[in-house]
């Protein structure tokens, strides 16, 4: 009995033994493609496109692919052939596939390798018969991930310019609009840019217009009004709600009924409407659909936050603050922060500079922060939990969440014309004599460290931060 079974036993093993021999030599082996990372940029180069059979075959293979993707064939990669070769006794083939580095600015593409085909009967694509590659581009525009500065050049000689400093704060090329557009002489009084995608507006105060132009190239678009035109009169600042476009004018310095904000169609950079509001329109931002607005009086005095309805285009209400409101900002939680800077003492009525908190929900004054009646703060700027504010040759800092004003400055010694705080640096313009060329100086507010001083050209008199342009 023990011998019968043993040799029953050793006579199913043997058969199950063999019959999985006999399979594993029927069983068909699986090819599949890849590459050794999923993203790469135009100027890598030549790229190994890997088709791998888990077995060998005695003859050679034809392994047919499809190229599909938004990445154009010849245009950001030499053309492939579609067909690729298994040596008989080989278990991998490598085809090139060659980026090819242009000078084009464009989006991210997308390269996609199918697998749809065999000439072996015993060959299986596998699950993982596909590879998708995205080609990154390595190119950038001229004016991008920098420093814009706005110069108002001096009154009537149309030397007003726009400088381009780099990132790193090693490049600086000034007079860029002049230089893109080839022209000598731009306007008069660049006061001020605002950004709406890929559009810079330059408004230019002695020019009574606004130059449209491409934010990243500086090539030109549109002009809105001129001398000749009758679109503005002491054309300010600018901001953007609702789709439009909202622009400061003083009017006649020597007339107190004739401020208004232009509204401008952004699609036809065409002035469409006028609201009036009170004398000396100054600073503006934009919250969703209003539109803030600081009356700082102009050559008189005013004291009062304009609140315009961007949907219907009216006057909703004013906010009483401190006199001469002369910059504005919303903070994370949009809060309107505003200072004031007070009469000065050359008025004959010197009051003291104010800051006021005013809530966008119901737009009321939830707090104010007063200074001494011979401080005259300006320049406010927000860097997320901060607030930093310019006063006699220094710069304040404050926590939004302060109820109380610093005591101590921290940075001295500044001649500061305008100023920004854009990712924990301080980018401060001087002025100089107004004559001849001022300066951007910037520091590294961790420690208040100078990082630059650059020279730029004359009267600089605004700073913006040019981030990426859209891929």
């Amino acid at each position: 009995m023990k011998i019968k079974h043993f040799m029953l036993t050793a006579a199913l093993a043997s058969l199950v033994l063999s019959s999985c021999s006999e399979d594993d030599e029927q069983m068909p082996g699986t090819i599949g493609i890849s590459t050794t990372q999923d993203s790469y940029e135009e100027g890598a180069g030549t790229i190994a496109v890997v088709i791998t059979a888990s077995d060998v075959y005695d003859e050679d293979v034809t392994i047919n692919y499809e190229v599909s993707g938004t990445a154009t064939s010849n245009e950001d990669f030499t053309a492939l052939s579609g067909t690729a070769i298994l040596v008989a006794g080989e278990t991998s083939v490598e085809e090139s596939l060659v980026l090819i580095d242009d000078e084009d600015v464009e989006p991210s593409e997308d390269l996609i390798l199918t697998i749809t085909s065999t000439s072996s009967l015993q060959g299986i694509i596998g699950t993982n018969n596909t590879v998708t590659l995205t080609i990154t581009d390595n190119d950038s525009y001229p004016f991008e991930n920098g420093i814009l500065v706005s110069h108002e050049g001096n009154f009537g000689q149309g030397n007003a310019s726009i400088s381009f400093v780099s990132s790193d704060l090693e490049n600086i090329e000034n007079g860029i609009y002049k230089s893109v557009n080839g022209v000598d002489a731009w306007g008069d009084n660049a006061q001020s840019i605002a950004f709406n995608g890929d559009m810079a507006y330059v408004i230019m105060n002695g020019s009574q217009k606004i130059e449209v132009v491409n934010r990243y190239t500086f090539e030109s678009v549109a002009t809105i009004g001129g001398p000749s035109e009758s679109d503005f009169l002491n054309p300010r600042y600018m901001a953007i709600a609702n789709g439009k476009g909202y622009v400061t004018n003083w009017g006649d310095g020597s007339s107190t009924e004739d401020d208004y904000v232009a509204v401008i169609n952004l699609e036809t950079n065409t002035v469409e409407s006028t609201i009036s509001v009170v004398e000396g329109p100054e600073k503006i931002v934009a919250y969703n659909s209003t539109v803030y607005v600081a009356q700082q009086g102009g050559w008189g005095e005013n004291n009062v936050v304009t609140v315009i309805d961007a949907t219907t285009n009216t006057v909703e209400t004013t906010i009483t603050v401190g006199d001469r409101p002369n910059s504005l900002r919303l903070d994370a939680d949009n809060n309107l922060w505003v200072i004031s800077g007070g009469n000065p003492s050359w008025t004959g009525n010197e009051t003291a500079g104010q800051m006021d908190k005013i809530n966008t929900t119901d737009n009321t004054v939830t707090s104010t922060l007063n200074f001494a009646v011979t401080e005259h703060p300006g320049n406010l700027e927000v860097d997320g939990a901060n607030l930093y504010y310019y006063m006699s040759g220094s710069v304040y800092e404050m926590e939004v969440t302060s109820t109380t004003l610093p005591t101590a400055s921290e940075i001295t010694g500044l001649s500061f014309y305008d100023m920004a705080v854009i990712n924990g640096k301080l980018y401060g313009v001087d002025a100089k004599d107004f004559v001849s060329n001022g300066s951007l100086e910037v520091y590294d507010l961790t420690d208040n460290s100078l990082l630059a001083s650059k020279e730029v050209s004359i009267i600089p008199g605004g700073i913006y931060y040019n981030g990426s342009a859209e891929r």
